[in-house]
């Protein structure tokens, strides 16, 4: 493992990788509110997913402009850029006052957040190509490591300073003079496209690129609405303290971090497809902990849902911007948007599931529905050798 640890030790490396740590400490502050914008505004479960769902369409209207942006002006300044844009934008949510309000301000957070997504993808995968080294699982290690300090601290800063723009601004804040520091790693990284091939190889590649993102797409619905709804599931459905209501979030993310740690050693070693196979399975298993009505066995599931999770962006990323025919900005790209979607669209879900039944059959629900990755994942598996590869 210290193998795999030891590029973040150098500043140009963590410099990039702490971009997600940046990215999910701003989601994770967003994601400790929920309960409490909602009872401010005085809307149902139902209402706060619809308006979570305008982040979503924010996200893919932002899809063509950010591969635009991204290609004219560079991985490296968008990534800073996005950031800073981000950083501020946070904000809305906090300050509307009524649910329209709620709902363009969600819009806007997704645009950001899609224009992040891609650019600091986007870099990472320039890293590895540039520098030859291996950084994308220990990179999205970086968001987990954020989502840890994001969850672990937000609702017990929440309870006791009683002051969201005072906390959201020392986020902020402290997010942007810290890479502010750092930018000068990677601000100036920028990338070359690659010449596209015969038709018939490109159609072939963009049908294993749609099975990637399909996968991603599917995982993404359920981790979203792990990160939207896990802090209710567990102060309506099993009934922990409400200052505990993040830590269901905070163990998904401690466990996702040891995995995307050890995710690169493990991908050489077992390969891509076999590793994607084993961590849905993995993750069903912890689906299923989730379910059972008990504080301890609950926790103990979305720490295994976490696990599972941990290697398959990162990999479906690695996998998307080495496919031949295509640029690897176009697939990285391509990645990040399905992915960034669905993380919006499973809260949307979720809601519609929560409202009409309950939080416990909208879980069970989502249980089923990563049955369908495990399946396209064993099936490229075993059909892996068809794979197109630079």
């Amino acid at each position: 493992m210290g193998l795999l640890v030891s590029p973040f030790i150098r500043r140009k490396y963590f410099a990039s990788a702490f971009l997600f740590a940046c990215s999910s400490i701003i989601f994770s502050t967003w994601i400790t509110y929920i309960p409490r914008i909602a009872e401010h505004l005085s809307i149902t479960e139902g209402r706060i997913g619809k308006a979570i769902f305008f982040a979503s369409i924010g996200s893919f209207v932002m899809i063509p402009l950010a591969k635009k942006l991204v290609d004219r002006f560079g991985a490296g300044k968008c990534s800073y850029y996005a950031l800073l844009i981000h950083s501020l934008v946070l904000f809305g949510p906090f300050l509307a006052n009524t649910y329209p309000a709620l709902c363009g301000a969600l819009f806007i957070f997704g645009l950001s957040g899609s224009f992040f997504s891609i650019a600091l993808n986007s870099l990472t995968a320039l890293v590895e190509r540039q520098d030859g080294v291996l950084v994308m699982s220990g990179s999205h290690g970086f968001w987990s490591v954020g989502g840890v300090i994001g969850a672990s601290t937000g609702g017990w800063v929440a309870a006791a300073l009683d002051r969201p723009l005072i906390h959201v601004a020392t986020v902020a804040c402290t997010l942007i003079c810290l890479q502010t520091w750092l930018s000068r790693e990677y601000f100036f990284r920028k990338g070359e496209t690659t010449p596209s091939g015969k038709s018939a190889g490109k159609r072939h590649a963009m049908a294993s690129l749609f099975t990637i993102a399909l996968i991603g797409l599917i995982m993404m619905v359920s981790e979203g609405a792990i990160a939207d709804w896990g802090a209710l599931y567990l102060t309506k459905i099993i009934q922990i303290p409400a200052a505990w209501m993040g830590m269901g979030y905070a163990a998904f993310s401690l466990s996702m971090m040891i995995g995307r740690f050890m995710g690169d050693k493990l991908s050489h070693r077992f390969g891509s497809w076999p590793l994607l196979s084993g961590s849905v399975a993995l993750s069903l298993c912890g689906f299923a902990l989730v379910l059972i009505i008990h504080p301890a066995v609950s926790l103990l599931g979305f720490f295994v849902v976490g696990f599972g999770f941990s290697v398959i962006v990162p990999e479906i990323f690695r996998l998307a911007s080495k496919l031949e025919n295509i640029d690897a900005s176009t697939g990285v790209a391509y990645i990040s948007a399905t992915t960034n979607i669905g993380f919006m669209v499973g809260p949307v879900l979720l809601g519609f599931i929560a409202e009409s039944r309950s939080l416990h059959t909208s879980f069970a629900a989502l249980t089923a529905f990563v049955s369908i990755a495990l399946f396209l994942s064993l099936w490229k598996t075993l059909f892996r050798s068809s794979e197109v590869c630079r």
